[in-house]
């Protein structure tokens, strides 16, 4: 089941109480309650941009019902085929983006090229592609926090208001409709426009005829629950269709004569089909909609058509994909069934070629921009924020380069909207860029899990850190993270840039670990168990290099003990170290867990002084190399690994290690331990299903390596592994279970949660 599929049961729950009022209205309340919504101008609604004509006007109504509205595109052509003009459009939820894109001139081959070009199943997220991140995001992926985050302290909320911000949403419009028309009037557009939406305070319908069209695009489709509501003055509005889904009073109140009304709304189940909870719930979703929009009907007269697009029940309302390939033809078809009522309100071709030239001469481009406004209710200084803006003054609007713009921003992290508009502010056009804090504030609870279980053994470490984003208003964070479980530990981190442009970075950390692990003996079996304890600190100052690289340098030192807790001898030695370091890294994963596309490149230099309190002198170097590349639903897989000490030999705490998923996928958890070590994979994947809220994966690879204190053994006495195993990505992390095999006959099932790329996590140096 996919998460879009639960959008009736998270509507129904977010508001059966304030929609049933909307739903049992009559015609003449729902009216009354309009009017105290919102002001009607008396009379018709004059079009700017077309003549007048001594023709009946004609409005459009598109009624709300997710995917399906994509039908409403196929009802536009035939509406073009046949010359009818259409002089007022309103919409409600997906009718109002219809709607909306239409009203700015769009015809139907535009409209289907922009839905055709929409990648749904991202539209419907608020993150912004791991590549695209900043570097410091995407080092949160080392720390294994899956978990969801809450926000915590004064003026803080534990959740958000809905699952997602609408950020991507919200920008699809901008872009669309922006490079189009710029006007705060709606009467203004190309064809005079209306959205409808609901306030949650009250459940009234609320009908929206000026301000920034994407964002009255966004409200009318804010789904409770789904989506964060918009707030407009007093009101807190969400998804137009719990009040008016079907908003004909709306069209004849801006003065038509005709209305063209489409309902696409989703039918009642047959009782056959309600045979769950979530097939129950969203019934009663389906009844209260149903009401109002047959409220609506009833002001239908008999010079007004109705179309209704026979999209039965395997175009539902969340399914985008399946909609954008078959609902515009069906919607044309529900068109031709009324075809005699339509083509009798069409004008000549000469009549409509000027109709559509009129709207054509009012769409007046990307503008030109006068000035750029920013309004920054984030964490960051608005130094930090215009760093990252390029919106050049006395040049016409750069769409592309403001989209990375204000993608950049969002990408910053923990914010809930970056958004641009587009406004005429007496007289000059300009840019108004609007950054807002994450809704939850800007101090937040972190969760996560490791857990990895084999034939043998098992272990779980919990984590659980408080995060503080605000240290400084160049975006400081200080992060504190304990874990428990099989290893314990504890961190304490500062991040802090120095500049503005977020490039030169101190990063100094306290640490303390106690880790346990296993003995092997030459045959592969267990003879003692182990441990260290650990307390430490590091600091480091670095340059990230855009968002992919970054290079850093600093000084460790720390103090331990290791000891031997069963098995014989039982012995405790204790070690100090003090060491210099050098790491860069290179990522351009997509996915830090299921990687599609992009690599991933780690060095580091870690040279051991006894000038600096360790107990012997030592140098390691360690290398990784990863890269996925995907071909439809086929993910190819690449990895090498190599560390080796370079001078004297390192003490056991500092040895290398190889075995377990992934890494040597036959052997058990660090089963051989080295003074080098090397390994490569390679591995292939398949999505078996395209899309949903936990899509599986099923792969396998083939590995060879070894750990060995001669760097020769690696290649000659290394072990070849192979591993078949099947994946999801889940809400508390990444989930593999899978079978690991080795020459010699050893074998090893597994279930582990956990990253792919790299070893497992830990809390330390």
């Amino acid at each position: 089941m996919s998460f879009r599929s639960l959008i009736p049961t998270l509507l129904v729950c977010a508001t059966l109480p304030i929609s049933a009022s909307a739903a049992t209205a009559s015609p003449d309340a729902a009216a009354q309650q309009l009017s105290t919504v919102v002001a009607t101008p008396p009379g018709p609604v004059p079009s700017p941009c077309t003549a007048a004509v001594d023709r009946p006007r004609i409005g459009l109504v598109l009624g709300g019902g997710g995917a399906r509205g994509i039908a409403h595109i196929g009802v536009i052509k035939m509406l073009e085929e046949l010359h009818v003009p259409v002089d007022y459009v309103a919409g409600t939820s997906m009718g109002s983006l219809v709607a909306g894109m239409y009203a700015t001139g769009m015809t139907s081959a535009d409209l289907e090229s922009v839905v055709r070009g929409i990648d749904w199943n991202d539209l419907f997220s608020d993150g912004t592609a791991r590549a695209d991140r900043p570097y410091r995001r995407k080092r949160d992926d080392d720390f294994s926090l899956f978990g969801p985050k809450f926000g915590v302290g004064a003026n803080s909320s534990l959740l958000p208001k809905g699952a997602i911000s609408g950020q991507k949403i919200r920008f699809m419009f901008e872009s669309v409709t922006g490079n189009r028309m710029q006007v705060h009037d709606f009467n203004d557009l190309p064809i005079p426009y209306r959205a409808v939406a609901a306030d949650v305070i009250t459940g009234q319908p609320v009908v929206i005829d000026d301000g920034d069209l994407a964002t009255a695009m966004r409200a009318s489709m804010s789904i409770p629950g789904l989506f964060q509501p918009i707030e407009r003055g007093d009101y807190l509005l969400v998804d137009g269709g719990i009040a008016k889904n079907l908003p004909v009073d709306v069209v004849k109140k801006m003065g038509a004569d005709v209305i063209i009304a489409v309902d696409v709304g989703t039918p009642l189940s047959r009782r056959d089909q309600l045979s769950n909870f979530l097939a129950i719930t969203g019934q009663l979703t389906s009844i209260l909609i149903q009401r109002n929009t047959d409220e609506q009907k009833k002001l239908l007269t008999g010079r007004d058509v109705l179309i209704v697009p026979a999209l039965g029940d395997d175009i539902t309302s969340a399914g985008f994909q399946d909609a954008t390939k078959q609902a515009i033809p069906i919607g044309y078809a529900g068109a031709e069934q009324v075809r005699d009522q339509l083509a009798a309100l069409g004008v000549s071709e000469d009549a409509y070629r000027a109709h559509r030239a009129g709207i054509a001469a009012c769409v007046n481009g990307p503008p030109t921009v006068e000035f750029v406004r920013l309004e920054n209710h984030s964490r960051f200084s608005d130094s930090v924020l215009n760093e990252r803006l390029h919106v050049r003054v006395g040049k016409p609007l750069d769409e592309k380069q403001m989209q990375s713009d204000i993608q950049q921003i969002y990408a910053l992290g923990f914010l809930d909207t970056a958004t641009y508009e587009v406004v005429n502010e007496d007289g000059r056009r300009g840019v108004v860029v609007k950054v807002n804090q994450d809704t939850r504030g800007t101090s937040f609870i972190e969760t996560g899990v490791d857990f990895i279980g084999d034939s043998d053994s098992s272990s779980i470490n919990v984590r659980i850190g408080y995060l503080k984003t605000d240290v400084d208003e160049r975006g400081g964070e200080f992060r504190l993270l304990g874990q428990v479980g099989e290893n314990q530990g504890l961190l304490a981190e500062l991040y802090e840039p120095v500049d503005p442009d977020l490039r030169i970075i101190m990063l100094p950390r306290l640490s303390a670990q106690r880790r346990s692990f296993d003995i092997f003996d030459d045959h592969g079996d267990k003879v003692a168990r182990a441990s260290i304890e650990e307390y430490g600190g590091s600091f480091a100052i670095g340059r990230e290099l855009g968002s992919y690289a970054a290079i850093f340098g600093g000084v460790r030192r720390y103090t331990g003990s290791a000891s031997v807790d069963i098995g014989p001898p039982h012995t405790s030695d204790s070690y100090d170290g003090g060491e210099w370091f050098a790491n860069a890294t290179w990522d351009t994963l997509d996915d830090r867990y299921f990687p599609s596309t992009g690599r991933a490149v780690t060095f580091e230099y870690t040279w051991s002084e006894t000038n600096l309190g360790a107990s012997q002198n030592f140098e390691q170097l360690n290398a990784s190399f990863f890269d996925a590349e995907t071909v439809g639903r086929h993910t190819f897989l690449a990895s090498a690994r190599y560390g080796t000490t370079i001078q004297s030999d390192a003490p056991v705490q500092n040895l290398f290690t190889l075995g377990g998923p992934f890494r040597l996928s036959g052997l058990e958890q660090d089963q051989l331990t080295g003074q080098h070590y090397g390994m490569a994979l390679l591995g292939y994947r398949l999505r078996l299903v395209q899309s949903g809220l936990l899509p599986p994966y099923a792969g396998a690879t083939v590995e060879f390596g070894n750990a060995a204190n001669e760097r020769h053994n690696i290649i000659d006495d290394g072990i070849w592994n192979g591993n078949v195993y099947v994946g999801f990505n889940t809400f508390i992390g990444p989930l593999y279970a899978g079978y690991g095999f080795a020459e010699g006959g050893r074998r090893s099932y597994y279930l582990r949660i956990g990253t792919l790329v790299g070893g497992p996590s830990q809390i330390g140096r």
